[in-house]
């Protein structure tokens, strides 16, 4: 049956006959011995109660403690418990010398024991005997007595009686020190589900799609809110060195000199969070000191260190625990993921604007091209432009001039991509002022000096212009440094038309000659960029002069479309899915 504590009357029962007892002894002599036995049954009694009464485990020792030493009459004694550590710690305590240590530290005894001078337990405590409480043969807790009354010695019944509170005391110690860990547990694991509910939190605020610099002041405010401090600093790592990017709580005015990267590295090799004090001497810990910052949280990436979770003393003194340490490295692995998230998040953002305004950019240049080819009596013309990147830096077009006159234009900007565009519609805009108004070397030596005036130096446009006169079947044109147009006739002969000069915008005054040649029917004239002659293969061989003339002469004798669609199929063929180094333009003009 289970044990239950004893009424008000039962236990007042209780103590009536112990009274009676005790005086029964000191009245007989002859019936002590058993009388005593008696005495030590009532107080097993009486501690049995005691156990039972759901009290305190301080209040319940006291009483055990009590009820011994009255039983044994010692003058002084004490109960010592194991500790978290396996030490041995004072639970409870009556008459013991001022200044007595509050742990044990003598081995565990296996059986009740008297105690000499030279004992630790005897100069330090008072205590002069010890007896062990064990529960599944380890020694949980010790009970020890000081002195006895007239220095009697322990008799073997005494002894028993010892080895009875022992054995009655022990589960319920057990018990204690059981609920105890559990209790400690739980307050562990409360802390845990605390601190991972924080996590939570911070990681879904980290999450949400802030800026930066909104993300970089929710850390600080998150971390002095989570950790009680008053002062807290972000340093990040950037091409001068480690550099603060955000602080709270700093009052004094700090160096703005970056820490060299290496150093940074060098301090923080181990990840885990350090003491300020405990960094190595340099110019990291300094700094950190002089703010009055204590902890130092590293930031890592990969096996390098990106930046630095500085955080204060706690306002109440206490220091950071393993928790804390635990705690706040998690922290900053969510913070430099926040962080980098939106740095990763910026770059698609200006990528997207960039990949809309070069889309925007290669509308605009696709609407600089001619729609489509013009009505000529005789002729027949044909383009097109395939820029290397979104956007390109070659142009070609046809600009009628009336009274049937036809100007050719074919242009190749010094570069690719979006500054190459520019220029070229620069240059296309000039040229379609000026065709017509005056004579081919005119234009270009005006738009030479234009160029000259407008761009910066190694930038240059290579030019071929012409103007056909569709009546006399005449071409007159101007070569400005470009690729020698190929006029392929009708018996398969090439000729090449460099006459002109200088590539534009490099001299500002130089002179350019005008070239005629006349065609006769059948005759084609190829007008080309160097992304055409140029063209690389898989083996690193350009295309060259001689294979584009073969392919011109094979060719030759359709119309100027299936001519402009063969040499691009020639190209493409020859780079055998290399990809294009180069913007590709070619103009074809056939004479029926």
């Amino acid at each position: 049956m289970p044990k239950r504590p004893l009424e008000p009357e039962e236990r007042k029962f209780v103590e009536t006959c112990r009274q009676a007892l005790l005086g029964f002894r000191r009245r007989s002599r002859r019936d002590a011995p058993l009388l005593e036995r008696m005495s030590r049954l009532v107080s097993l009694v009486e501690l049995t109660t005691a156990l039972g009464a759901g009290s305190t485990r301080e209040e319940t020792l006291a009483t055990v403690l009590q009820i011994v030493m009255r039983e044994l009459r010692a003058a002084s004694g004490a109960v010592f418990g194991r500790g978290e550590d396996g030490g041995l710690a004072l639970w409870a305590s009556h008459g013991l010398p001022s200044g007595a240590p509050p742990s044990l530290g003598v081995p565990p005894v296996t059986d009740p024991c008297v105690l000499a001078p030279g004992d630790e337990a005897h100069d330090q405590h008072g205590l002069e005997l010890l007896a062990p409480i064990v529960r599944r043969d380890s020694v949980i807790a010790v009970l020890g007595l000081g002195g006895r009354e007239g220095g009697r010695e322990l008799g073997v019944e005494e002894q028993a009686f010892l080895r009875a509170v022992a054995e009655c005391v022990a589960a319920p110690i057990e018990n204690g020190l059981l609920h105890g860990k559990l209790r400690r547990a739980h307050q562990k694991l409360s802390v845990k589900v605390f601190e991972l509910h924080n996590l939570f939190d911070v990681s879904r605020d980290l999450t949400a799609g802030f800026p930066e610099q909104a993300i970089q002041d929710l850390v600080i405010t998150i971390v002095m809110g989570h950790f009680l401090v008053s002062r807290c600093a972000l340093y990040l790592c950037g091409p001068q060195g480690l550099s603060l990017v955000r602080e709270r709580g700093l009052r004094r005015e700090l160096e703005s000199v970056p820490i060299p990267s290496a150093e940074v590295q060098a301090a923080l090799l181990d990840p885990s969070p350090r003491a300020v004090v405990e960094l190595p001497q340099g110019l990291l810990r300094r700094r950190l000191s002089e703010a009055r910052l204590a902890l130092a949280v590293p930031l890592v990436a990969g096996e390098r260190v990106e930046g630095v979770l500085a955080i204060g003393e706690r306002a109440s003194g206490m220091p950071f625990s393993q928790e804390d340490l635990e705690v706040a490295q998690a922290l900053a692995r969510q913070a430099w993921a926040a962080l980098e998230n939106a740095r990763l998040q910026q770059v698609r953002e200006a990528k997207q604007r960039q990949d809309r305004e070069l889309q925007i950019a290669r509308e605009i240049q696709q609407s600089l091209f001619p729609p489509q080819p013009p009505e000529l009596a005789g002729f027949e013309v044909a383009g097109e432009s395939r820029p290397c990147y979104e956007v390109g830096g070659d142009s070609y077009d046809w600009i009628p001039l009336g009274r049937e006159r036809l100007a050719l234009v074919v242009a190749d900007v010094a570069g690719k991509g979006t500054p190459a565009s520019l220029l070229m519609a620069s240059a296309h805009a000039f040229v379609h002022a000026l065709a017509g108004t005056l004579a081919p070397d005119q234009v270009i030596e005006r738009l030479n000096r234009f160029l000259f005036a407008r761009t910066h130096a190694g930038r240059f446009v290579t030019l071929f212009y012409a103007e056909l006169d569709t009546a006399e079947r005449r071409l007159s044109y101007v070569n400005a440094g470009h690729v020698p147009p190929f006029l392929v006739a009708r018996g398969g002969a090439v000729v090449r038309l460099s006459e002109g000069g200088a590539a534009l915008g490099l001299l500002p005054e130089e002179a350019y000659a005008v070239g005629e040649v006349t065609l006769a029917p059948g005759d084609e004239l190829a007008i080309v960029t160097d992304g055409v002659t140029e063209a690389m293969s898989p083996e690193e061989h350009e295309l060259g002069d001689d294979r584009v003339c073969a392919a011109l002469r094979r060719l030759s004798g359709g119309s100027a479309t299936a001519t402009l669609a063969g040499l691009v199929a020639a190209v493409d063929e020859w780079a055998a899915g290399r990809g294009r180094s180069d913007d590709l333009t070619a103009l074809i003009l056939r004479a029926r």
